[in-house]
């Protein structure tokens, strides 16, 4: 009898097992997340930016220098030039010159400045085609090159890490207005001009451009006496101070 009323009892609970497995149901929007690639990365570019209200003190390069003292001097070289207000001329190199750009430059801004209209050709017009070269009767404006570049001229001071270079920058040039029909010369000029400063030694590499082989310029170097100089000095002060010292009463 008690074997029959177990078997009720647990046929009865079956069906409140069956509803209460039924009533846990679990739904997964998506599979586990896949672990980071840590492999390979991808850099992030970062700008930190300096602000202060004075910037860090750096020399000119000799370019920038070279283009300060060609401007001065095509600056100069240029007054008197037969070139009014309005007027438009040819601006043409009178030979090859690997700066010819820093001429150019400094010329286009000269007659900017005076109002004056060019035409640019970057190659040199032969004597005898000038005529064929120039469809236009707008003179021609010739620079010619003679010398352009950056001499490092001596050391200055002997204390660790406040050696100076003096470098000097110089520039040599011959302007000339000609005649587009006849290639007669209607007038010239000399632009000449040069300046000199002085640069930490060792910034060297800072001044130099690689790009522009030409305006490299080798270091001085400091002969024996100069190399002894401050020695000199040096015992001098030792002497003197010794002897102020031995005197005193």
């Amino acid at each position: 009898m008690r074997r029959w009323l177990s078997v009720v009892i647990v046929l009865s609970s079956l069906p409140l097992l069956t509803s209460s497995a039924q009533a846990k149901k679990y739904r997964f929007a998506g599979g586990p997340a896949a672990p980071a690639d840590t492999t390979l990365s991808v850099a992030v570019p970062e700008l930190e930016t300096v602000t202060r209200a004075r910037g860090p003190r750096v020399p000119l390069t000799n370019l920038q220098l070279l283009t300060l003292v060609a401007t001065a001097a095509f600056e100069k070289g240029l007054e008197g030039a037969p070139l009014d207000r309005g007027k438009e001329v040819v601006l043409a190199p009178a030979g090859d010159h690997p700066l010819n750009y820093v001429a150019e430059h400094a010329l286009l801004r000269e007659l900017a400045k005076r109002g004056v209209s060019a035409a640019v050709r970057r190659t040199p017009i032969p004597d005898d085609s000038v005529a064929a070269a120039m469809v236009t009767v707008r003179p021609l404006l010739e620079y010619q090159m003679a010398s352009a570049r950056v001499t490092y001229l001596r050391l200055r001071g002997w204390l660790p890490g406040r050696v100076k270079i003096e470098r000097q920058g110089l520039v040599e040039a011959r302007l000339t207005v000609r005649d587009p029909k006849t290639s007669t010369v209607l007038w010239t000029g000399e632009a000449t001009h040069n300046l000199v400063d002085a640069f930490p030694r060792s910034q060297v590499s800072l001044v130099e451009e690689p790009s522009v082989p030409t305006l490299k310029s080798e270091v001085p170097g400091r002969s024996v006496d100069k190399a002894m100089e401050p020695v000199i000095v040096v015992a001098i002060i030792a002497g003197l101070v010794a002897l102020f010292f031995q005197n005193r009463p």
